[in-house]
């Protein structure tokens, strides 16, 4: 027993290691001693003794041995020493060289555009390049592939899956490569995002900070994924046969530090998947399918919107956007009618939504935004399940623990303010939902993995989470969003030709104080959108940070990403 506990501690204990080999030896000695028949006296005896330490020797060698070169093989090849006085570190050169003639398999778009590649240089290095960058900006694809650096490590795609595009997956075809002597050659990524509505959709971002993303709602495939600012992979591919190594290190070194510096705005941040904002209206979406879900208590068509709404004695009242005559505007337009549900979701009235909220109490509503992954913080986790390609936080419904127990707090959250914290991500899986019939589909980023064989070792496909609500609800939300670009605040994004486009706008406020002004308050322009209605093919979000109103900027750029994926999508 004293052997295995030394055996298996981890190498930055050796000493207990040797403490315990050596507290052993002279019990194995003994025991050993005690086992074998007693020599007779003189020189066989002599003999016997020698040997049995030459045993024991033996054994404590062929231990040491097991324990370098079976139990923590991989950790001593890879482990790295840093001196403590000099910060010089020193690693394994044969491991780093090795992994610098790694073949990393390609990775492609939807459309089989190779997106990365590897090309094979001088001394059988292997360079990770980026062929689309001779049509595209590349970094409008660096969050979604990630980097690949011997320094720094990898992100994005080449991260999540780096054991299939490293070849390290197929430990038979490794065991031959190192056999036969061969260079490793990775597996090939394929996508489902289209390169051409990437580069589309970036470019519809512009300079603006924010994200963009488009889902096919009835399978889940991500289409487009955008982040901006973001970041060229290249800037971060080491060639090992550059002229001058520490020159090539130097420039890495310099875009590293380009990159994370101060004023760079996090372009490694995916703000798809990991940046978390308030949804502002378009969580309104969230609030009107659980006003329908619970008729009885949301009473979905005997609402009014005056220009504010008293919520609990002591808070400031809750006023719309618009600040006065909202509710005239709504009774007249596009024909005189009373304020039900579908007008007051067209003409985003928060102090209708807010009143919603407060008639289902925070235990609906919570259950209604649980069905779209968006958790009470004791029911979230530290990333989110529901997308696994890339690394996702979960989106939170609010944040300090009992918040919703103020009718305040509630009435805010109704119309998408209060503590509420989502990625865009997750309102794209709301609009797709809503899309699907109801059906919520787990979205997707890679489509299959090919080994260099040709032999297909993963294809994703659609993937049911759970079904939100009916048919009959879902298909009087997508009329509700249908009327918010027809006739409410949301036309900019009625931007694609002989087609129906349903969405609905976000304006979310939050605290930017100045010396000048330390009340100040700015907004993240925030739109979600589906296309066609009555059959839709693409659910897209929108969410450009500081953007102002989202019925204007976020509906537009919506409207541009949804006519190129018309245009190239098929």
């Amino acid at each position: 027993m004293l052997l295995i506990y030394g055996v298996l501690q981890p190498i930055d204990q050796d000493s207990r290691w040797m403490a315990a080999l050596w507290i052993a030896l002279p019990l194995l000695y003994v025991a050993a001693r005690l086992s074998l028949p007693s020599a007779s006296t003189g020189i066989a005896r002599h003999v016997q003794h020698l040997a049995l330490a030459m045993a024991i020797g033996f054994v404590a060698l062929s231990l040491q041995l097991l324990r370098q070169q079976f139990v923590y093989a991989d950790a001593i090849a890879g482990a790295v020493f840093v001196d403590q006085q000099t910060g010089q570190t020193t690693s394994n050169v044969r491991k780093v060289v090795a992994a610098l003639k790694v073949q990393r398999g390609p990775v492609l778009d939807r459309n089989g555009t190779v997106i990365v590649a590897t090309e094979v240089v001088e001394g059988g290095y292997a360079v990770r390049r980026y062929p689309l960058a001779a049509m595209y900006d590349p970094t409008a694809f660096g969050n979604v592939v990630g980097f690949f650096s011997s320094r720094f490590g990898q992100s994005g795609i080449e991260a999540t899956y780096n054991d299939y595009l490293s070849g390290e997956r197929d430990s038979w075809r490794r065991l031959q490569d190192t056999l036969l002597d061969r260079p490793r050659v990775g597996d090939t990524v394929r996508l489902t995002i289209d390169a051409r509505l990437q580069a589309a959709a970036h470019a519809a971002l512009g300079e603006r900070i924010g994200s963009i993303v488009v889902l096919d709602p009835r399978t889940g495939a991500v289409l487009a994924m955008v982040s901006r600012p973001g970041f060229d992979p290249r800037g971060l591919a080491f060639n090992p046969a550059a002229p001058d190594r520490q020159a090539e290190n130097r420039r890495i070194d310099e875009y590293w530090r380009a990159i994370n510096a101060e004023g760079a705005g996090q372009p490694l941040l995916n703000r798809s998947t990991q940046g978390r904002y308030a949804p502002g209206s378009t969580f309104k979406t969230v609030t009107a399918v659980a006003v329908l879900l619970h008729p009885e208590q949301g009473r979905p068509d005997a609402i009014d919107c005056p220009d504010e709404r008293p919520t609990e004695p002591g808070a400031p009242p809750v006023v719309n956007a618009v600040r006065t005559g909202l509710e005239g505007i709504i009774r007249s337009t596009p024909f005189p009618a009373e304020p039900n549900l579908e007008r007051v979701y067209a003409f985003s009235c928060n102090t209708a939504f807010a009143e919603y909220a407060m008639r289902l109490g925070p235990d609906l509503l919570a259950e209604t935004a649980r069905r779209f992954d968006i958790d009470r913080p004791q029911e979230a986790s530290n990333v989110y399940n529901g997308f696994t390609d890339l690394p996702t936080l979960p989106s939170l419904l609010y944040v300090n623990p009992g918040f919703l127990n103020s009718r305040a707090a509630l009435a805010d959250t109704g119309f998408g303010q209060g503590e509420l914290q989502v990625t865009p991500l997750q309102m794209a899986m709301v609009a797709a939902t809503i899309a699907n019939d109801g059906m919520m589909m787990r979205p997707f980023l890679v489509a299959e993995i090919i080994r260099p064989d040709g032999t297909t070792v993963v294809r994703n496909g659609p993937r049911p989470i759970r079904r939100v609500m009916p048919v009959d609800v879902a298909a009087r939300m997508r009329s509700n969003m249908r009327a918010a670009v027809a006739y409410g605040f949301g036309k900019a994004a009625d931007a694609v030709p002989g087609v129906e486009v349903g969405g609905k706008s976000g304006t979310a406020e939050y605290p930017c104080p100045t010396s000048a002004d330390p009340e100040r308050l700015c907004a993240h322009a925030w739109f979600i959108a589906i296309a066609p209605v009555d059959q839709p093919r693409f659910a897209v979000v929108v969410m450009i940070e500081n953007g102002g109103e989202g019925s204007r900027l976020g509906a537009e750029v919506a409207g541009q990403v949804l006519r190129s994926a018309f245009d190239v999508v098929r």
